[in-house]
C-alpha cells in the first residue's frame, strides 16, 4: 500500500494538512494483528486532536485577532465629541464630555489587554500547528516502516496475503519487530505532545498573564444620571453663533 507523505514542514494552513487515513489504516491493521490495543487508542486520540481540537484553538485566535469593537467604540466617542463640541454646550454636554474622557482610557486599556491575549492565543495556536505537522510526519513514518517490515518478513500485515519470505521467520519475530516500531511511534508521539504541553504552559505563564488581563479588564462606568441630564433636551444649549443641528 502506498502511504501519502505529509505536506512539507513549511505548511501553516491546517486545511492543507488532512488526516493521513491511509497511514492510520496501516498502523491499526498491524496493531490489531499483534493485539497492540494501546496503539489503536492512541490513534483515536490523535485523530480527535488533529481533526477537532486544533480547530477550536485557531477559532479562538482568529476571534481575538479580529476583535475591534473596543477600538470602534473609541472612534465613535471621538466622533460624537467633535460633532457636539462644535454646536452644543451646557451641563448635559459637559457630562457627556466627562464620561467620554473617563471611558476612552478604559477602552484603550481593555483593547491593549485583548491584544496581549491575542498574542498568547496566536502563539498557542502556532505551537499546536507545529505539533500537528510533526504528528502527521510521525504517523506517516510509522506506516512506512510497517509496510517495509511487511515486505521483509514476507507477509502483508493483517491480511491473508502471504508474500515470498526473504528468510524463515516466526510469529514472535513478527510481533517483536512490530512492537519495536510501535514503541518508537509511541515515544515520538509522547515527546511531541509533551513538548507541546510544556510550551503552552510557558506561554500561559503559570496563569499570571491571564490573571493580570482579567484584573485590568475594567468595566465602563455608568453615564450617570443620564435621564436627568444627558437625556434631557432642555439641558443641551446651542452655542452662540452656532447653527442648531
Amino acid at each position: 500500500m502506498i502511504v501519502t507523505p505529509p505536506p512539507p514542514p513549511g505548511t501553516t494552513d491546517p486545511a492543507a494538512l488532512p488526516y493521513p487515513d491511509d497511514a492510520d489504516v496501516v498502523i491499526r491493521r498491524a496493531a490489531s494483528f499483534v493485539g497492540a490495543h494501546g496503539i489503536i487508542t492512541l490513534l483515536d486520540k490523535l485523530r480527535t486532536f488533529i481533526a477537532g481540537d486544533i480547530g477550536k484553538v485557531l477559532h479562538l485566535a482568529d476571534t481575538f485577532a479580529g476583535h475591534s469593537a473596543l477600538t470602534d467604540a473609541i472612534d465613535r466617542l471621538n466622533t460624537a465629541q467633535l460633532k457636539l463640541s462644535s454646536a452644543w454646550h451646557g451641563d448635559a454636554a459637559d457630562q457627556f464630555a466627562t464620561y467620554a474622557g473617563m471611558a476612552k482610557p478604559i477602552l484603550t486599556q481593555n483593547q491593549a489587554s485583548l491584544v496581549t491575549l491575542t498574542k498568547t492565543m496566536s502563539s498557542i495556536a502556532e505551537t499546536i500547528i507545529d505539533t500537528y505537522k510533526n504528528l502527521l510526519i510521525v504517523i506517516g513514518k510509522c506506516a512506512i516502516n510497517i509496510n517495509q517490515l511487511g515486505g521483509k518478513i514476507g507477509i502483508a500485515i493483517g491480511t491473508s496475503v502471504v508474500l515470498p519470505p526473504l528468510a524463515p521467520i516466526s510469529f514472535k519475530d513478527i510481533a517483536d519487530a512490530l512492537n519495536t516500531a510501535f514503541a518508537t511511534f509511541w515515544q515520538d508521539c509522547l515527546t511531541l505532545l509533551g513538548g507541546m504541553v510544556t510550551d503552552i504552559g510557558k506561554l500561559i505563564g503559570n496563569r499570571i498573564e491571564l490573571t493580570t488581563i482579567e484584573t485590568t479588564f475594567t468595566a465602563l462606568p455608568e453615564v450617570g444620571t443620564s435621564t436627568g441630564v444627558i437625556g434631557d433636551p432642555a439641558r443641551w444649549h446651542v452655542k452662540p453663533g452656532a447653527s442648531q443641528p
